[in-house]
């Protein structure tokens, strides 16, 4: 049985109760929409276009336009004082979010495993991979992980929004290397994870955070440095990735123009990684 909500939804309502719980932060980049206000935007010089939408006096527009290269020198002066003034990032977080099935049948595969009504999520082979080969490459400097909820019911997820932490199960990525999909049943508890099966320890995902890296990384003099260096080295790991190294490169090939203001580039560079990984990227303070 699918679950009855949006994953969107489960991300949205988890995120907002890990920020009052942890001192974490949301790296501007789904968040640049917010700041400029559009999901979206063109320059257009098209007399039918202006006629369309209500302004039928091509020379009379009230307004002029700006070029993007505008805006991006203003953004980028922004997101420097923005960052450079926060409390000295630690370490990098990635949660990867997965809407469950909940499987109720004793046909279920890994149904043996459990004897019971129990959740189950599927690993796809070519987003693993990544993740573990940023693992790999940042060892305890990032936290790699994936979050389900424990329901399957949208209305139970509404009620439970403001105690979804306890309310869903952790697995470190690189601990379901090998694997296809991971199973449980409550949060809390240890998953199963498949085709050969293997016990894999759930964690208290608060606790982690508040141990990862306690320590502000004295590599990096300032957090710009340390944003534009984590996207650097996620771009290097996307390079070497033969499925989806395409997309990502025509996808920063957009951004190209912008690679003179090295803050907002290296966060749009992440908004795409994430477009095509469904990656969560987060930052401990």
């Amino acid at each position: 049985m699918k679950s009855r909500y949006e994953e969107k939804t489960y991300e949205s309502y988890f995120n907002n109760e890990l920020d009052k719980k942890s001192k974490i932060y949301f790296p501007p980049g789904q968040v640049l929409e917010g700041n400029l206000g559009f999901d979206a935007s063109s320059f257009s010089t098209s007399r039918l276009l202006w006629h369309r939408l209500g302004h039928p006096f091509f020379w009379r527009l009230p307004f002029s336009g700006v070029d993007l290269i505008d805006i991006a020198k203003l953004l980028e002066a922004d997101l420097e004082d923005e960052i450079d003034n926060i409390p000295k990032m630690k370490a990098n977080i990635l949660f990867q979010y997965k809407r469950p099935e909940f499987i109720t049948s004793k046909l279920g595969k890994e149904w043996k495993h459990w004897h019971k009504p129990y959740y189950r999520y599927d690993i796809y082979q070519d987003q693993q991979m990544i993740l573990e080969k940023i693992h790999n490459e940042f060892k305890s400097k990032v936290l790699v992980i994936y979050a389900s909820p424990c329901t399957h019911d949208v209305n139970e997820l509404v009620s439970i929004r403001k105690k979804l932490i306890k309310n869903s199960n952790f697995a470190k990525a690189i601990d379901l290397k090998g694997h296809h999909r991971n199973t449980y049943i409550k949060s809390g508890n240890h998953s199963i994870a498949c085709s050969e099966p293997e016990r894999v320890n759930s964690i208290n995902i608060v606790e982690e955070l508040n141990h990862l890296s306690d320590e502000p990384s004295q590599e990096f003099y300032s957090n710009s440095e340390f944003i534009l260096e984590f996207s650097k080295e996620i771009q290097n790991v996307v390079t070497e990735d033969q499925y989806i190294y395409k997309s990502f490169y025509e996808l920063n090939e957009d951004i190209k123009q912008l690679e003179q203001y090295k803050l907002l580039h290296s966060l749009l560079v992440m908004n795409n990684f994430r477009a095509l990984t469904g990656t969560q990227w987060l930052i401990k303070l």
